[in-house]
């Protein structure tokens, strides 16, 4: 299936930039003796992030190990993230950027600046010509040092930009801070961060001080680690400010303002994207070992802002795709959330389709917007039964240049 949009791999020049300081760092070091270095950090860091929680300065952002590591590894997955949740803010919210003056960009919890950096790129290799201001908020001076000489360094990337650092714990923010008014606020997989051991309403009330720093036009873009409970948690959230603020709106991951129907029910599926994209080649090198997975980006996101999305029919023709597809004896199927709110089990007939159409299908990535031509319709079990004659129409079907 031919992609709506097609994005720019990792710059070659910022993963470069991140492996000649670790080189820099520790000249004394053999290169393979500074991979294994880097290796047994990353290990550690994912068990930080993903087993002890813990996100306290000491534990990351304090040591150049600690931020090279990251910037090495998993520096590229957070900036594919942020890539894919900007391409559907500008493709399918059709966020229109304002039509003179600086735009504004927050990124809170920014690190080293993934998600900031993937953005001003984004913005310019999408021809916005504004000049562009990025305010980055840190809790780690360390991480805010090496994003400021990596924007200098690469200054190719994203020309006619600045950006501001400011430490800062995000668990108390700066009336400052809330003062501002910002076209775009980013937070690239730190929401459950700062949110950890929260309740729902005490969440709520903090990401009800965090919209509070948008414009009327401008738009909060999350992106989160591909968990269930950090997923649902997010989706909760929002769907619960969505409840206590009239004037605040849902424009993704789903149609007509609709909040997140998975986060209800612990269903088999949650809400999360599963895009694919080219291998980067350090990462590659510093995986060898470690066999992660380093081809696909997992994440959860939602976008929020004070403007309405566009209402489109509440049908099953209309949906996003929320699991792998299936291809298996006879049948190639998918689980797709419809635009009317419902779970529903699409299946094809492997004996009605060409081998082109199957090839489409097995192509698709969770995460894609399609729409079905045809009249559909559902048995008992909530089975929707397809034919080649209810052709597929990509309306968002983001894919990386260079990706296989």
């Amino acid at each position: 299936m031919k992609p709506t949009i097609t994005l720019s791999p990792f710059p070659k020049e910022v993963e470069s930039w991140w492996w000649t300081h670790a080189v820099e760092r520790w000249p004394e070091m053999s290169e393979e003796k500074l991979l294994n270095t880097l290796r047994q950090e990353i290990v550690e860091q994912s068990d930080r992030f993903n087993k002890a929680r813990s996100f306290d300065a000491s534990a990351y952002g304090a040591r150049d190990l600690s931020v090279l590591a990251y910037g090495n590894f998993y520096f590229s997955r957070t900036w594919m993230a942020a890539r894919f949740a900007l391409a559907e803010l500008l493709s399918v919210c059709q966020w229109t950027p304002p039509a003179k003056g600086p735009i504004r960009i927050l990124d809170l919890g920014s690190g080293s600046g993934a998600s900031g950096l993937a953005c001003l790129n984004a913005l310019r290799e999408n021809r916005i010509a504004n000049p562009l201001e990025l305010h980055a908020f840190d809790y780690s001076s360390k991480s805010l040092a090496y994003l400021k000489d990596l924007h200098r360094s690469c200054a190719d990337l994203w020309p006619n930009t600045r950006i501001k650092t400011e430490r800062n714990d995000l668990r108390n923010p700066s009336p400052k801070m809330i003062s501002q008014r910002y076209d775009l606020v980013l937070m690239g997989f730190s929401f459950n961060e700062i949110m950890q051991d929260l309740e729902l309403e005490e969440r709520v009330k903090g990401l009800k001080e965090i919209t509070n720093c948008l414009k009327r036009s401008g738009f909060l873009v999350l992106t989160e680690p591909a968990e269930s409970e950090i997923c649902r948690s997010l989706h909760q959230t929002v769907a619960r400010l969505k409840e206590l603020e009239e004037g605040l709106f849902i424009l993704a991951p789903y149609w007509n303002g609709m909040p997140c129907p998975m986060a209800r029910e612990n269903g088999k599926y949650f809400s999360h994207e599963v895009r694919k994209y080219p291998v980067v080649e350090r990462v590659e090198r510093l995986n060898r070992p470690l066999r992660l997975e380093i081809r696909e980006v997992k994440f959860g996101f939602s976008i929020l802002g004070s403007t309405s999305p566009e209402p489109v029919p509440k049908t099953p023709n209309l949906l996003r795709l929320i699991s792998p597809v299936k291809k298996r004896k006879g049948t190639i199927s998918f689980f797709g959330m419809a635009a009317n709110g419902w779970e529903r089990f699409y299946e094809f007939q492997r004996r009605d389709l060409s081998k082109e159409v199957m090839n489409q299908l097995l192509g698709l990535q969770r995460g894609d917007l399609l729409q079905i031509e045809g009249e559909l319709s559902a048995s008992e079990d909530g089975r929707i039964r397809l034919t080649e004659a209810n052709r597929l129409l990509p309306l968002f079907v983001p894919r990386v240049m260079g990706e296989t």
